[in-house]
């Protein structure tokens, strides 16, 4: 009785420690495949995620290499808070058609940039909430031909007043001239000049802004605004010319032409 009662405690035991062993295996083999499992979820999360977008290449008009490769600069990347607004890159200008195919960057020789910003500062000093807003720089004597040609109706004398003879070159072909006005920077309205851009108007002169006013074609705010974009850009060692307000040099052709190449 003795021996059964023994041998029974015994089978209990080995019972009882065969199944913790098989417990013990089944909790190491889950808590393998539980690990895998996260490994797995987290390589397919990762390739879910991965998105890989490609730039598209920024495309240079041949016009913007030819202003590079002169040693012009790009007045934005002298002083990014000047605004632009190249009229001959879209329909909007006299000759109704673009004539800078994808072309929307005002070049000026370096010294001519430098100046330009310097009439920036002059005018947000004035007023912060304005800023130039700059219409053409460098212009290539070819599209000077092309807008010489365009106003072939117009006696010669009277054409020079408007657009340089391409025969003896415009200041703006050396990258000296520049074409502008002034905007409010946050409504984005530019001020009131009394004349448009490229207007071939006499109300357009500088020199006439007497008469007009007088005769009140003219508004005396409308002479401020001119005056004051003249005084700014005096200030940067700019000259306006006698018949657009918005034209504006930075040295006389003369001396552009000693200094530098025109852009053909």
């Amino acid at each position: 009785m003795k021996l059964n009662a023994f041998g029974m405690l015994f089978s209990v035991l080995l019972f009882v420690g065969c199944s913790n062993d098989e417990k013990s295996n089944n909790k190491v083999k889950s808590d393998v495949w539980s690990e895998d499992s996260v490994q797995v979820d987290n390589s397919d999360n990762l390739e879910k995620d991965t998105v890989v977008v490609e730039k598209e290449p920024e495309v240079v008009s041949d016009l913007q290499l030819k202003m590079e490769a002169a040693g012009l600069v790009d007045i934005q990347a002298v002083d990014p808070t000047i605004h632009v607004d190249v009229k001959y890159a879209t329909d909007d200008n006299f000759m109704n058609r673009v004539l800078y195919p994808g072309y929307d960057k005002v070049y000026l020789q370096p010294v001519v940039a430098e100046r330009l910003s310097k009439a920036q500062k002059a005018l947000q000093a004035i007023d912060s909430t304005l800023t130039l807003l700059v219409f053409d720089g460098t212009r290539p004597r070819s599209v000077q031909q092309e807008m010489w040609d365009a106003l072939d109706t117009i006696p010669f004398k009277e054409r020079v007043k408007f657009v340089s003879n391409p025969k003896n070159g415009s200041i703006h072909n050396y990258g000296c001239a520049v074409d502008l006005t002034i905007m409010n920077k946050y409504s984005k309205g530019v001020l009131d000049m009394g004349a448009g851009y490229d207007d071939l108007r006499k109300i357009a002169y500088p020199r006439h802004e007497e008469k007009f006013l007088a005769s009140g074609e003219l508004t005396i705010l409308q002479v401020q605004n001119r005056k004051l974009l003249r005084d700014v850009m005096r200030k940067g060692g700019f000259w306006v010319i006698e018949t657009e307000w918005w034209h504006f040099n930075a040295f006389s052709r003369k001396k552009a032409d000693e200094m530098f190449e025109a852009i053909e």
